[in-house]
């Protein structure tokens, strides 16, 4: 019969004073304990490991000075709650250089020192990365600057038998890998209303934009494309809009939850390149829009300079980028 996690570990001599106590598991920890002031009992300081075989090992002496010694086992049962987690990017996936890696848990993490302990970024080329917490249910991880291009990173999730908070337990481990894609970072500035793209550090291409009118101003700062779809139907019902319309996108790139897209704004063409007309996205013609979608990845970075808009929001989509090495170090449990 498995015992409870909380069972209180005790060993208790009788007619006489214990001489050496050893509780391990059978993965080598050992737990540590106290003695009561007689040495008649020995109670354990650690709480139990969950699905685990634990070893007693004692010794005693009685009134006469006779030693004796015993040895018994007992197994731990499972735990009542089990710590599930998700990883970005998915396994095999190919991301910018923007990309961070998120952990997403299903379970709140309350021990977020002990969880951070057991997530591991490793990459083929050399960084300096950190972890943040985000809140109880996600932590990220990104590099001190963007990756470099052509990366190879894996993500090892080590979470089994790790203690996340009451009666929270990982049991099992997770590993991941993916790559990044080559340098793609576009940068749109709405004072002159034109977006450029750099490719390998390398101007490819300046192109005339549309962004957020006044009451709709597109926030400011870094944004991380979120999704790329074709024939994208925007609609005044999906951000409130009092225009009525329904417009079609041929080509569209999320870089908000909340609705911020870089897309084909053919309707706009006359504005783009000198004036922001629209509801917060940023818009270009059909042909300008195409070329960016082309060479443009899930993943990849896009700096908006607007002093109008509000700043972009950590966690509307990855605003990440937008936090200083200093103070995205300072979300980690780990100090």
């Amino acid at each position: 019969m498995a015992v409870g996690l909380h069972a209180p570990v005790k060993v208790v001599a009788t007619g006489g004073t214990l001489a050496k106590v050893s509780v391990s598991a059978a993965t080598g920890e050992r737990l540590r304990g106290t003695w009561n002031a007689n040495r008649t009992v020995w109670t354990a300081a650690d709480s139990l490991i969950p699905t685990l075989v634990y070893r007693v090992e004692a010794e005693a002496v009685n009134r006469d000075g006779q030693t004796s010694a015993t040895v018994n086992t007992f197994s731990t049962g499972a735990p009542p709650k089990v710590l599930g987690a998700h990883v970005t990017p998915e396994e095999g996936s190919s991301v910018g250089v923007g990309m961070p890696v998120a952990v997403k848990f299903d379970q709140p993490v309350r021990n977020r020192a002990a969880v951070e302990k057991r997530l591991e970024v490793k990459s083929s080329k050399p960084i300096q990365g950190a972890w943040r917490w985000i809140d109880s249910k996600e932590v990220r991880y990104r590099p001190k600057t963007y990756w470099p291009a052509h990366t190879k990173v894996t993500v090892n999730a080590n979470l089994d038998k790790v203690n996340a908070g009451p009666d929270v337990w990982g049991v099992g481990n997770i590993e991941q890998k993916f790559s990044i894609t080559n340098s793609v970072v576009t940068k749109v500035n709405l004072v002159d209303h034109h977006s450029r793209t750099f490719v390998d550090g390398k101007l490819a291409k300046t192109i005339p934009v549309t962004g957020g009118k006044p009451g709709w101003e597109t926030r400011s700062g870094t944004k991380v494309i979120l999704d790329k779809q074709e024939n994208y139907l925007f609609t005044n019902d999906m951000i409130g809009a009092p225009e009525s319309y329904a417009l079609v996108a041929r080509w569209a790139m999320r870089v908000t939850v909340s609705g911020e897209f870089v897309h084909t704004a053919y309707w706009s063409t006359g504005a783009q390149g000198n004036s922001n007309v629209s509801h917060g996205c940023v818009g270009m013609s059909t042909d300008n829009s195409a070329w960016l979608y082309s060479v443009s990845h899930i993943g990849d970075p896009v700096e908006f300079v607007n002093p109008d808009g509000d700043p972009m929001e950590l966690n509307n989509g990855y605003g990440d980028w937008n936090l200083s090495w200093t103070d995205w170090r300072a979300g980690s449990a780990l100090g």
